[in-house]
């Protein structure tokens, strides 16, 4: 009888730690931007309001420029012309300033960017709906006027430092190593009961079973 408890209570301490904790592997590489396949993502307002950031989308090489944005939580407004256009990122510029309707018709426009490390930047060849981000890719958004010309000037390179810097704000590998993803609503202990109430059911079962084998 205590032999099968002690197996019941260790089987049942296995399954809640498996519940919560990730695998070394993952929990190291949760805060780096270093893998081949993650997206250091550049974003520099200009003119506009708004904070300049470096951003790192993991494990995002096969996605979209788009879906790298979104990725790494970034809210963003397209036109409605057939082929749209980015027209807004995070709120900027103002629907004052740009009405993101068929059309651009503000005095700028968010420059995508591209570029492996230590080269320069340059316009990606399509745009980010369409453009397949690859392993090595640094990826920029500039809120350009086009008073300027066509020239873009990013003031984050693409570099080892940058990549360093980049903030992790997205990591579905991460949460794919854990057995069992929590909501974020959902509190522990609406995890933890059920696994109690199994338990203790495992244990009534096994008293049971050993109470009639020793009566017969």
């Amino acid at each position: 009888m205590k032999s099968l408890l002690a197996r019941l209570a260790a089987a049942t301490l296995l399954s809640t730690g498996a519940i919560a904790l990730p695998t070394a592997a993952s929990a190291e590489d949760h805060g780096s931007c270093d893998a081949a396949s993650d997206v250091p993502v550049v974003l520099e307002f200009g003119t506009l309001d708004g904070e300049d950031r470096v951003l790192c989308a993991k494990d995002a090489a096969g996605d979209t420029g788009l879906e790298v944005l979104d990725a790494v939580d970034l809210e963003t407004e397209e036109t409605t012309a057939a082929m749209p256009m980015v027209c807004r990122i995070e709120g900027q510029p103002t629907p004052e300033q740009e009405k993101c309707g068929n059309a651009l018709n503000g005095p700028g426009y968010w420059a995508f960017l591209v570029a492996k490390e230590d080269q320069d930047w340059g316009y990606a060849s399509v745009g980010l709906q369409e453009y397949e981000v690859a392993e090595g890719d640094f990826i920029a958004l500039k809120y350009h006027l086009m008073a300027d010309g066509e020239t873009v000037e990013v003031a984050a390179p693409a570099s080892a430092e940058t990549r360093a810097a980049a903030e992790v704000t997205h990591d579905s590998a991460y949460q794919s190593d854990l057995t069992v993803i929590e909501d974020d609503d959902t509190p522990l202990a609406a995890i933890a009961l059920p696994i109690a109430i199994a338990a203790a059911l495992l244990v009534a079962v096994a008293a049971f079973v050993v109470g009639r084998r020793r009566r017969g």
